[in-house]
């Protein structure tokens, strides 16, 4: 038949991919890539609360990122008609997560294990670049899962700290390129960091300080030397690489009448409200540079990596060949710190926030490899005992910097599920609950509150979707936005939900928990709630108590307690 496709024609066709294929496969860089992905993906299997080697992601911040991309997925518009401040890159990869497991967190597990795989893979490319020797970028490469994965900096895990990591090597490994190759570098590398600060943006945007920092510096230097060309492709390609990530995003907002939302949640709520700093601009720059200073002091890796490490990257020309790449480098290193932590002052920063300082550490890293590297020498490019002995001793620096395994099943009835000396298999009090809620449930859509504290991981275990605008609480003062336990007690009075969960420490009852007297109104350690003694007579008044359950979080005994709604007499 005329325009048959022959089996001839097929085979002329897939024949010259199959080649290219054959060609990929066989070069040195893919089979490292492959490898890094088996220990990469190993290394994150006892590093992350998302893996399925452990019991339960406790994060409040995971859960609350599943609860509202699993309400996303069930058509609520976010900021308008469920409150979250985080951006609605976080949401999206959640409500994916939910479609392909409606209660756990098993694709993010394949995202962190993708995001620590392209960091390894990333790191090898640097070094290849500073050490000129194959084999030794992939044992820098093995080793730097430990710069990446250092407890507490990197605690629960699938946090946008952790994601931007790769995002901001590959920035590293483009400023090394620009001036070696005279900006000849293909225009997909803009493209790329394009669509890297738009979804940086429409994540958390204080993590956009080595780019803001790259493009005024880049833009300046071209416009100094009138490269048109050069500088024509760096803003044509970065813009179209942004308006891909960002356009689709207010598109959905316009379309669903959510644009004041958006904006009033993500930027005002973030920046009046959520800081903690209100002091002004140039204040909070002296403040976020300070903390980078207690940073680098407060330890002697940091100080070894961050300051001394630096600064003889510096003084020296084998790793940062001349001037321009010079404070290129040094002021995106400074930018990306600072800005990170912009408005907030010492005592009131999570330690996962300064995860974002760990990507430039591994330049200082590559330099200190290089100094061994110089003085011994590495015979082969296949020397397998080197690789295998450098693979155990990357897993022994994972287990000396994060203990989060001790969390998983490999320790049964470890103090994240339980506070009971038994050696009867127990389960945390979110798998518990959830079972509860689900098998007892009067209505089709099962309905939750979860009071007071921040996202406890039982909508996640009951696979309940929030039906409340603030179905959790936030980590501000009450007095900042008191509408929100306001809503929440009122909720209850008005029995909007079948179930109602809530925390309280070891030991008191709901009826005489008050918060911690000096934070008043506020969230304490363990994810305590402020309070329950205003909230316990309306409680019992609607609710029945069905069960208690107390395990530790965050080195606090917490008591979960359920209460379900009171049938109409």
């Amino acid at each position: 038949m005329c325009g048959a496709l022959t089996s001839r024609d097929f085979r002329n066709q897939v024949s010259p991919i199959l080649v290219k294929l054959k060609h990929w496969l066989h070069q040195r860089d893919t089979q490292y890539l492959a490898f890094y992905a088996l220990v990469g993906t190993f290394i994150m299997a006892i590093c992350t609360y998302t893996s399925p080697v452990f019991y339960f992601d406790y994060s409040p911040d995971n859960n609350a990122f599943f609860s509202v991309g699993k309400a996303m997925m069930h058509g609520k518009v976010l900021y308008k008609q469920i409150f979250e401040q985080k951006g609605p890159y976080i949401y999206l990869i959640h409500g994916l997560a939910y479609l392909v497991d409606h209660r756990s967190f098993v694709l993010i597990y394949v995202f962190e294990a993708l995001t620590l795989i392209a960091a390894m893979f990333l790191t090898h490319r640097i070094a290849k670049l500073v050490l000129k020797n194959h084999l030794q970028a992939l044992l820098v490469g093995l080793l730097s899962p430990a710069l990446f994965l250092y407890h507490p900096y990197y605690d629960y895990g699938d946090t946008a700290e952790f994601y931007v990591i790769p995002l901001i090597l590959s920035l590293i490994y483009l400023i090394l390129m620009l001036k070696a190759r005279r900006f000849n570098v293909s225009h997909w590398w803009f493209f790329a960091q394009g669509a890297f600060v738009g979804i940086e943006f429409l994540s958390k945007y204080t993590l956009l300080g080595s780019w803001i920092v790259f493009y005024l510096f880049v833009g300046v230097y071209l416009l100094r030397h009138r490269d048109w060309r050069h500088l024509g492709q760096l803003v044509g390609w970065s813009g179209a690489g942004f308006l891909v990530t960002t356009v689709p995003w207010l598109a959905y907002f316009a379309l669903n009448h959510a644009m004041g939302a958006f904006f009033y949640v993500y930027f005002f709520f973030n920046t009046h409200v959520y800081l903690t700093s209100s002091v002004s601009f140039v204040s909070n720059l002296i403040q976020s540079t300070s903390l980078l200073s207690q940073f680098f002091l407060s330890s002697v890796p940091f100080f070894v990596l961050g300051l001394v490490g630096t600064l003889a990257l510096t003084f020296r020309s084998d790793i940062l060949p001349d001037a321009f790449t010079k404070l290129l480098y040094l002021l995106t290193f400074l930018g990306s710190d600072i800005l990170a932590l912009y408005g907030y002052s010492s005592g009131n920063v999570f330690q996962y926030y300064q995860l974002a300082y760990f990507p430039f550490f591994v330049l200082p890293f590559i330099y200190f490899c290089k100094f061994i590297f110089d003085r011994q020498t590495i015979k082969s490019d296949n020397d397998t005992l080197v690789i295998l002995t450098t693979m155990m001793a990357s897993l022994f620096l994972v287990l000396g910097v994060n203990n989060n395994f001790t969390s998983s099943r490999l320790f049964p009835n470890n103090a994240s599920v339980t506070t009971l000396t038994t050696k009867v298999p127990q389960e945390p009090a979110q798998t518990e609950f959830g079972r509860i809620m689900r098998a007892n449930s009067s209505g089709k859509n099962l309905t939750l509150l979860n009071y007071g504290s921040i996202d406890m991981g039982f909508y996640t275990a009951s696979g309940a979707v929030p039906n409340l605008y603030y179905f959790q609480n936030y980590n501000i003062p009450t007095k900042s936005d008191p509408t929100i336990l306001n809503s929440q007690l009122q909720a209850i009075r008005q029995k909007k939900v079948e179930w109602v969960v809530f925390n309280t420490p070891e030991g008191k009852a709901p009826t005489n928990w008050r918060g911690v007297s000096y934070h008043p109104g506020q969230i304490t350690g363990g994810n305590l709630n402020p309070g329950t003694a205003r909230m316990a007579p309306v409680l019992y008044r609607n609710y029945r108590y069905v069960t208690k359950h107390t395990q530790s979080f965050e080195s606090v005994n917490v008591t979960y307690w359920l209460f379900q709604r009171k049938s109409a007499e």
